[in-house]
């Protein structure tokens, strides 16, 4: 004969009353939904705003030293990647230019000028790894044309289709392709435009000479045989100090680093999933501190017959851990739904990371297990000769 499977008492309990298992599982999911969010935000908020510098295809990447986040105006004279292509081992320099500040795009529905983000380089150089943009280089390297990021908010510019007119910053412009990049939240759109383009829609970017053109970010590419730090530490001892010389792993962190805690977006939103699970533990307390005095009777005859003060302490855990975990997944799910929903309503690329969902799973369980803890000090005290007077 097999063993009998016993069922755990403390699943028992939650599971006896299958309306009260669903309030219970709705309250933990509420709180988990809550701290999924906050931290989704986080997450996007992070990679949204380094996502351009993650498209960017090079090795290395010369910015103004002064420069603190990339859509802040910090330019830097073109003639630096002249002097870069003199180091060993870069065989490319690029130069990218960036304006989120100053641009003007009209709206060709309703006639209101917004601003929005224009990045430039030259078109032949493929200096962003998005494929639309490379098979599209002949239809924007043509005067007075551009790609739009086809993720802009449609109610701020209007629908950015290829074949549209409209003016920017007063001067006529025709949008010849769309490419896919994303929003973030500086940015609610982005215009790609040709070196020579955009020279012409601001030609105060242009110097006495052509190397004092205005650039805002040099990509850099090496040779496949060559050392990365070698040539960052010749490019440092070459350039002047006006200039530093990154990795693309550090470009990203700067870039990340002063958001989060330069800004500080990203401590709102670990405030937010802060103030999640207190409202978790709240939630799950008023749970399990009605299991418990509903089944004061019951504990009390387990205590009478020889259970221990930890003995049922273990049990109310348990239940503890259960909800934890049903109302994680029930959580995730929902979280999952909004995520896209919100992807498609604000263009934010708004993801769900295995080290953030482990770190929230985590939080859940604690939060549940401190609620059960607390919940349970009235059952510790507990005599059971008091309750059958």
């Amino acid at each position: 004969m097999s063993p009998v499977r016993r069922v755990p008492l403390a699943w028992r309990n939650l599971t006896e009353n299958r309306w009260r298992l669903a309030a219970s599982t709705a309250g933990a999911a509420f709180a988990v939904v809550l701290m999924l969010l906050q931290n989704g935000f986080r997450d996007a908020l992070l990679d949204n705003m380094s996502s351009l510098i993650a498209r960017m295809d090079g090795d290395l990447f010369l910015t103004n030293r002064a420069r603190y986040m990339i859509s802040h105006p910090a330019p830097f004279p073109r003639r630096r990647l002249a002097q870069a292509l003199d180091v060993e081992g870069v065989v490319s320099a690029s130069p990218v230019y960036i304006d989120a500040e100053r641009t003007k795009w009209r709206n060709p529905l309703t006639g209101i000028s917004r601003r929005i983000r224009v990045v430039a380089f030259p078109p032949r150089d493929e200096v962003l790894d998005v494929e639309a943009v490379k098979a599209q280089r002949d239809q924007w390297d043509r005067p007075e044309s551009a790609l739009a990021d086809d993720r802009s908010k449609s109610e701020l510019y209007g629908r950015l289709m290829t074949g549209m007119f409209s003016e920017l910053n007063g001067r006529r412009i025709q949008i010849t392709g769309v490419f896919t990049l994303g929003t973030d939240f500086r940015s609610n759109g982005t215009l790609l435009l040709s070196e020579q383009n955009m020279l012409v829609y601001y030609p105060d970017r242009r110097g006495l000479s052509w190397g004092e053109t205005k650039i805002d970010v040099g990509v850099l590419r090496l040779r496949p045989q060559a050392s990365l730090m070698r040539v960052r530490r010749d490019l440092e001892a070459k350039l002047p100090e006006d200039v530093i010389a990154l990795t693309k792993a550090e470009f990203v962190a700067k870039e990340q680093d002063f958001w989060e805690n330069a800004a500080p977006l990203g401590v709102i939103f670990d405030i937010g999933v802060a103030m999640g699970f207190i409202v978790g533990l709240a939630i799950c307390y008023q749970v399990l501190f009605s299991e418990i005095s509903d089944r004061l009777p019951e504990f009390a005859t387990l205590k009478a017959i020889g259970y221990s003060n930890a003995a049922l302490l273990r049990i109310v855990v348990e239940e503890a851990i259960y909800l934890a975990l049903l109302g994680f997944a029930v959580g995730l799910v929902v979280s999952l739904g909004l995520f896209r929903w919100l992807e498609d309503a604000t263009g934010l690329d708004l993801s769900l990371k295995l080290p953030g969902a482990t770190m929230i799973l985590a939080l859940t369980i604690l939060m549940c297990v401190l609620a059960g803890i607390l919940a349970a000090r009235h059952l510790l005290s507990l005599d059971p000769a008091e309750l059958y007077e």
